[in-house]
């Protein structure tokens, strides 16, 4: 039998040995002594837990837990730390984060001199495309300061297609080499859902001016990252860095938000669940193309859906987009923007629309899919929340999600409940801090102080959840869950927080009759932490320290202070 030693705390954690007399019934692993938050309302506290066969058979006391053990079972004893259910990141982009094809070159200067200092070094790392690729520009910097984006970037590269990806994905910068290998020319129209921006005068006036929005900027990544043998054995060791990396938070379940099959990263998926490389439960969100053919679309997807809880990857959710983002005016609003980029209709834009959304859940939902869409104008909720009206009565049982959910009208607000769809909210990043949302007002006016509604989603009885969006926010579960309840008039519960990370969150999973909460005969997907994140200060909260997490009662993660003697 083991014991465990928390070095930082320099005392030893002594395991109780005590052999029951049929030790084919006796569990393999018993935690005593634990401040357990198990989300179970029946029983919100627990002391210990024991886990066999990967499964939880005990939830209660250290005495009664002893019965359990037999010659071979490892006690813990926890001395007062706390113990979770496993995070489940229902947002998140795992290859976006991963992969290294082109460079996976994280450009953090904010000035273009540093930019430039930047890219350049990132030259001796591209590989797996004949494109160097960066990511992690500003927008708005790069429109204030450089009046020829194209022929800035021309100017440092000139022998090869460059594309870098501003740092929320939905604009592409790019030189001449990229618009030419992408066909984009003068003449070339915006594509659904899509910007070309342009010079507006002088000898240049209509030409594309490499600021590429929405759509035009994924459909030329999609061409750097055509795949081939050599990208997809960088994606490969990519998404194994992310099964490291995942653990270390807590994280047990996630949902990749947006994977793209078209550049071979569904093979990729499935290449590491042969393997048993996945290091947690998966539910991918197949991406559905705005400027592919619906119908031959359609009828790919339906032959890839797959739904077994005996595995640990689902093949179950389609990641869609209603609309664009705040600071590149493509939000769908309801009423126009203060200030729109030129070329920008006034109130946004669409990727798709409310009738082929429709369509869309109306073919794809009988197979099992449930979707994952992204909205955060106004009028891209509404006319989601539309959509899933449409097709309600045909699967009033749907787990189809509204992610981002920045602006909600008072009249969509109750419609959350009414239509079982669920609200996903990031907040991870201190830009959603009410005390920041200055940011948008240019964009939005005094509507930009009436976003991020968390509290109005919890009051209306919506279900939500929270999650990530990493890599545009921070990966740390406890960074969200600080920012949910430091909100103002819009925080909630440190208990809802969690809630909306575990238990909630495996609703849109369809996993929460199996994980979740710590309950007997679910899954020992467990976490044990440094801190009760329900009792510390606020401030404290984003500062928790994972020491160990468990998926069916395997370690997936061990602090190196918090280690097995």
């Amino acid at each position: 039998m083991k014991a465990i030693v928390f070095l930082s705390v320099i005392f030893l954690m002594t395991g109780v040995r005590v052999v029951y007399p049929n030790s084919s019934n006796a569990a393999d692993l018993i935690f005593t002594h634990g401040n357990i938050i198990t989300m179970d309302e029946a029983l919100p506290r627990a002391e210990a837990v024991a886990v066999k066969s990967g499964k939880i058979v005990y939830v209660g006391t250290s005495q009664k837990v002893m019965e359990l053990a037999g010659e071979y079972s490892e006690v813990i004893d926890l001395q007062g730390l706390t113990m979770i259910p496993g995070i489940h990141d229902a947002h998140i982009h795992a290859l976006e984060a991963g992969s290294e094809v082109g460079g996976n070159c994280w450009l953090e200067a904010k000035s273009l001199k540093g930019l430039k200092s930047q890219l350049l070094s990132c030259l001796k790392k591209q590989k797996g495309t004949d494109w160097l690729l960066a990511y992690g520009h500003h927008l708005e910097t790069l429109l204030e300061e450089a009046e020829d984006p194209k022929g800035l970037l021309d100017s440092w590269v000139s022998d090869r297609p460059v594309a870098v990806m501003e740092s929320t994905s939905h604009s592409i910068w790019v030189n001449s080499r990229a618009l030419a290998a992408a066909g984009i020319k003068k003449n070339t129209k915006d594509p659904d859902g899509g910007i070309i921006m342009r010079y507006l005068d002088g000898a240049n006036a209509g030409e594309p001016n490499g600021i590429l929005l929405e759509t035009a900027g994924e459909m030329v990544f999609d061409l750097a990252l055509q795949p081939n043998p050599t990208a997809e054995a960088i994606n490969y060791e990519g998404l194994q860095w992310v099964m490291d990396e995942l653990p270390q938070y807590g994280i047990t379940s996630i949902a990749d938000a947006r994977v793209y099959w078209k550049r071979g990263w569904l093979d990729v998926w499935k290449k590491a669940e042969n393997n048993d490389d996945l290091t947690v439960r998966v539910n991918l969100g197949l991406w559905a193309y705005p400027n592919e053919e619906d119908e031959s679309q359609i009828e790919f997807l339906k032959k890839q859906y797959r739904f077994n809880p005996e595995r640990l990857m689902q093949i179950n959710q389609i990641k869609i987009y209603s609309d664009g983002i705040i600071h590149n005016t493509t939000a769908a609003l309801k009423q126009p923007y203060q200030l729109s980029l030129y070329g920008v209709p006034p109130t946004g834009l669409n990727y798709f629309d409310e009738q082929r959304l429709s369509t869309y859940i109306a073919r794809l939902q009988p197979s099992g899919y449930d979707f994952h869409i992204h909205t955060i104008g106004d009028r891209g909720v509404h006319e989601a929340l539309n959509a899933i009206e449409k097709n309600y009565l045909e699967n009033p049982g749907h787990r189809h999600r509204l992610t981002h959910v920045e602006m909600i009208d008072n009249e969509d607000m109750p419609r959350f409940a009414k239509l079982n769809a669920i609200a996903d909210m990031q907040v991870a990043g201190d830009f959603t801090l009410p005390e920041n949302h200055h940011w948008q007002e240019p964009y939005l006016g005094e509507r930009a102080f009436h976003s991020y509604r968390l509290k109005d989603l919890h009051d209306s009885g919506a279900h939500y959840v929270l999650s990530s969006d990493w890599t545009v926010n921070d990966l740390n579960p406890f960074v969200g869950i600080h920012n949910a309840v430091s909100r103002g008039r819009e925080s909630i519960s440190v208990q809802q927080a969690l809630k909306a990370y575990t238990l909630g969150a495996a609703y849109v999973m369809r996993s929460e009759t199996r994980t979740g909460s710590i309950q007997t005969g679910k899954e020992a997907d467990l976490v044990v932490l440094d801190r009760d994140i329900l009792s510390v200060p606020k401030k404290a909260i984003k500062e928790s320290r994972v020491l160990l997490t468990l998926l069916s009662g395997v370690t997936t993660y061990r602090a190196e202070d918090f280690v097995l003697e």
